[in-house]
């Protein structure tokens, strides 16, 4: 059996991410092993970040897994997020604290659309906005989903997502276990890219590895727009690289283990009071694209 102490924290930041793709480099050469995840250590686990811990696990499916020593309030908030290594058992979110795990297979995109309408965007700490900026949001979301059968060449797509009231966000984290960044650009420029210039590339517009020159690239712009007049936060973990943006400022670096896929975290401030419309509409919210 192989015992895994998890650290004292998972955040959604780049320690959290690097935390859980450690995981990802222990458990890869196992196969038909118990593998034991153990949160005795572990005061807090950001809930959305279960996205990224479950499609690790799903990647080394010859194992069984078991959570032990997970603090009952940690637990309590696993249990409402649907998250499904409890033996499918799961508690009522009454109140909307998460965004229920989900494990979408890649052809599923229009129940993985209607999951983003109900859980997502229809939430009720979501920032006002019009039913068309909701439509093109929705639709910046699923180019994401999109990337992972593209780009990433894989079968399944894993989210989950939680609301932190004190900490007045709502984080939406989408992963999958493919074809990371890093190989997609050095495939498509010929070019020994490292992770975090990969994904600088990747997150610029009209950027695109896709070939016979369909448009697509990550579908970012229209998300990051409207996350940086939000002042909110987009973060993309990928191979060795690690990148975010938030208040205009966008920052890369080295992700010190190697993730093999690509996690997307998007983080909305819920403290944002004001309305958002397409410039296109007519102007009569706060602020317009």
């Amino acid at each position: 059996m192989l015992t895994i102490q998890l650290p004292h924290t998972i955040d959604s930041d780049q320690q959290g991410f690097a935390s859980l793709a450690n995981i990802y480099q222990q458990v890869k050469p196992c196969q038909f092993e118990t593998i034991q995840l153990d949160f005795q250590n572990t005061t807090w686990f950001d809930a959305n970040m279960l996205a990224m811990l479950g499609a690790i696990m799903e990647s080394a499916w010859t194992n069984d897994f078991d959570i032990v020593n997970l603090r009952p309030e940690q637990e309590k908030i696993f249990k409402k997020t649907r998250y499904s290594y409890f033996g499918g058992e799961s508690l009522p979110d009454s109140y909307q604290t998460t965004v229920e795990y989900r494990k979408s297979k890649v052809s599923e995109i229009g129940s993985f659309e209607k999951y983003l309408e109900k859980k997502l965007l229809a939430h009720s700490k979501m920032p006002s906005m019009s039913a068309l900026l909701r439509k093109k949001i929705k639709e910046s979301i699923l180019e994401i989903f999109n990337n992972a059968r593209t780009h990433g060449k894989c079968k399944f797509v894993f989210s989950c997502g939680q609301y932190y009231p004190q900490k007045g966000r709502l984080d939406f984290t989408i992963v999958d276990i493919g074809n990371t960044i890093r190989k997609n650009v050095r495939d498509y420029s010929g070019r020994k890219v490292s992770g975090k210039k990969a994904i600088e590339w990747a997150v610029r517009e009209n950027t695109t590895t896709r070939k016979d020159n369909i448009p697509g690239g990550l579908g970012f712009t229209l998300i990051r727009d409207f996350l940086r007049k939000n002042k909110g936060k987009i973060q993309i973990t990928s191979a060795d690289g690690y990148w975010f943006e938030k208040n205009d400022k966008s920052v890369s670096k080295k992700l010190d283990v190697f993730f093999k896929g690509t996690a997307v975290n998007l983080e909305f401030n819920i403290n944002d009071t004001s309305s958002y419309c397409l410039s296109s509409e007519i102007e009569d919210m706060d602020i317009a694209f």
